[in-house]
């Protein structure tokens, strides 16, 4: 169904064709010339997996991976790709990536979906089988450092399982305390292997909220020992096994070196900081001036607005860091559960909304309706920066 390529010229994204009765009704490969409204957004992409999973298997969803990675000029992850073992690849990422290359435009939310897929199947590879009995034996004489750090890593998670078990022994309380960040942290899980434990705990957390609903019969019947009480606090301790692994990458990322370093001017640190200093749209009756980059370092909460798309960035610190950090062209040190990126229907009107104090601020944003995105903290030349705290 797809060719192997080696180089980014070698790529041609070509429709699939299949040879199947079924193709009558399910129709061509799905392809985006333009982007779906908001509303049906949803609905097109079902059908779209459906269309995929019909006619593809994990081979091709591999392929579509690897070319999705070419294309985007990722060569080295798309190699290290092909040597991941197909029964880890999850058919529903490969086809987000082919939707990519069909025109299809990912949210950033989705995008940040993709790109942690990618990191968990790069994770995942072992020594190949086809390696020569010679090359092992030397292999084998010194240890291997990547699958060490992945030994630690589910030697952390199966201590987070272990409070799970006790958790379910005590019948499900309401209220528990548990430092699941202090098994990662002790052990010094790296970020790149959180995928490895993350990916458990979300399965879990929607088969929960699959049962509090109560529209699967199955579930119904293997959830029906525990009351809704229970229920909400297994779903409860799953969201923040999950929150707590996020913010040991957040804290893993902008953890200084212990080695003593010279004081760096703020001014230096934000230097490369794309940003627009002043934006004026007469016809909207909008005029914006950028406050300086230097009071985003350092701040716990930013206001961000881009000129270009109408996107209001809320950035909220994460707890554990306790402020923002700019390194580059981009922002670290949010949380990805509180930040959020919203579409403004009127600028003009709705950004004086935000001009005000902090909580009216927060207020307004909240009750803003329009499907909100997580931001990557990446900064481009359209970016206002409106107010940091």
């Amino acid at each position: 169904m797809v060719t192997k390529t080696k180089s980014k010229t070698q790529v041609v994204i070509k429709e699939i064709k299949p040879r199947d009765e079924d193709s009558k009704y399910l129709g061509p490969e799905p392809a985006w010339a333009a982007q779906p409204e908001p509303e049906i957004r949803q609905t097109m992409m079902t059908r779209a997996f459906n269309w995929y999973n019909r006619f593809c298997d994990k081979k091709d969803f591999k392929e579509f991976l690897n070319h999705y990675l070419i294309i985007n000029d990722r060569e080295a992850e798309a190699k290290q790709i092909m040597r991941v073992d197909e029964s880890a690849i999850v058919p529903t990422y490969g086809s987000v990536a082919r939707m990519t290359l069909r025109g299809f435009a990912l949210s950033e939310k989705e995008q940040y979906q993709l790109n942690s897929e990618v990191a968990r199947l790069i994770s995942t590879i072992t020594v190949s089988k086809t390696e020569t009995t010679e090359e092992a034996e030397v292999k084998s004489n010194r240890p291997n450092i990547q699958e060490i750090m992945r030994d630690k890593a589910r030697e952390a998670g199966g201590e987070i399982d272990g409070m799970w078990d006790d958790f379910i022994s005590a019948d499900a309380p309401t209220k528990f305390d548990y430092k699941f960040i202090d098994e990662v942290a002790k052990l010094n899980v790296l970020p790149a292997h959180i995928p490895l434990l993350m990916s458990g705990w979300k399965s879990r957390a929607v088969e929960i909220y699959e049962a509090i609903e109560g529209k699967d019969a199955q579930l119904n019947e293997a959830y029906n020992h525990y009351s809704k009480t229970q229920l909400k606090a297994m779903a409860k301790f799953c969201e923040q096994v999950m929150a707590e692994l996020e913010s040991y990458i957040t804290v893993k990322k902008t953890q200084k070196s212990p080695r003593k370093k010279k004081a760096v001017p703020v001014e230096r640190i934000v230097q490369k900081l794309k940003y627009l200093k002043e934006f004026v749209d007469a016809e909207a009756n909008l005029k914006l001036e950028s406050i300086s980059p230097t009071k985003l370092h350092g701040c716990s909460e930013a206001w961000v607005y881009d000129t270009a798309k109408r996107k209001l960035h809320h950035y909220v610190a994460d707890d554990l860091v306790k402020t923002l950090s700019v390194k580059g062209n981009s922002v670290l040190g949010f949380d990805a559960r509180q930040s959020e990126i919203k579409t403004l229907r009127k600028p003009a009107v709705q950004l004086k909304e935000i001009m005000g104090s902090k909580p009216a601020a927060r207020k307004y944003f909240k009750e803003i309706k329009a499907t909100a995105t997580q931001p990557n903290g990446r900064f481009n030349d359209n970016l206002i920066i409106l107010k940091a705290f």
